[in-house]
């Protein structure tokens, strides 16, 4: 892999990461039109991940903050004001990790057969377009609660398939289930992380595969996810709040078929 493809890559996963178009699905058409592209396993598509997960971190830090501090006032009163404020978010986010560890574990050895075939990406993206456009009709005002939580989670783990978009697909569940468009495009950002963290960790194996010549490429393809994704976050969380995810629907809905029909 060149310094170039990883740079283009990296700009594609940072930008589709939390944009409701599918990361990983974009990834895999990109990799497949490119002329002797190869990674071990999903390294490079787990370290992508990593990188954005960082720009969560920097974007929601005020939020990342306060969910630390809560965490802490389960077992140290001065903390337990910010606790309370905090405690269906620190929840929630915990309840949702455990169904999408347990699919995402389910489905690994499938996902990585997906992620080398583009055509079926195509389905799934068009997956991806119908749930957008059903969800983007919803008028929702409720909060995140620990049933919504969990049903959010399985979503979140049938997502490690690539077409259908993470934020995309999360978010819709949320809005069906009822929670408030600018409570849900923060909670779908914040519970990614362990999502992404535990991903890092299964792919951690294929490090000693990683030649040291290629580790300039990878860390810029990092750099250049960590940055494009600060920007996709907050045009997301623009375009959540707003109900027009109609556009993202339209864009699935074409790469999909194209997908299908010349992949």
């Amino acid at each position: 892999m060149t310094t170039g493809m990883a740079v283009l890559l990296g700009l594609i996963q940072g930008l589709t990461e939390f944009l409701p178009v599918s990361s990983s699905g974009h990834l895999v058409l990109a990799q497949s039109l490119m002329s002797g592209f190869s990674q071990p396993g999903l390294l490079f598509d787990t370290l992508l991940h990593l990188a954005t997960l960082f720009a969560v971190l920097l974007f929601f830090r005020e939020r990342v903050k306060n969910l630390m501090l809560a965490f802490f006032g389960i077992f140290f009163q001065q903390y337990r004001i910010v606790y309370y404020q905090n405690k269906n978010f620190l929840w929630g986010i915990v309840i949702a990790s455990i169904p999408t560890a347990v699919i995402g574990l389910s489905l690994e050895n499938s996902v990585e057969h997906l992620f080398a075939t583009p055509s079926f990406v195509g389905y799934f993206l068009i997956f991806t377009s119908v749930l957008l456009v059903l969800s983007d009709k919803m008028k929702s005002t409720g909060e995140v609660t620990l049933p919504k939580s969990f049903f959010i989670g399985i979503m979140q783990g049938i997502a490690v398939i690539p077409g259908i978009s993470r934020s995309g697909s999360t978010v819709a569940v949320g809005l069906f289930l009822g929670i408030k468009r600018e409570e849900m495009a923060e909670f779908t950002f914040l519970m990614s992380v362990p999502a992404i963290f535990g991903a890092a960790l299964l792919q951690v194996r294929h490090l000693e595969t990683l030649p040291v010549g290629q580790l300039p490429a990878y860390g810029i393809g990092m750099f250049a996810a960590f940055l494009s994704g600060l920007f996709a976050i907050s045009f997301m969380v623009y375009f959540i709040k707003r109900a027009n995810l109609k556009v993202f629907a339209l864009y699935c809905l074409v790469l999909g078929i194209t997908a299908i029909i010349w992949m």
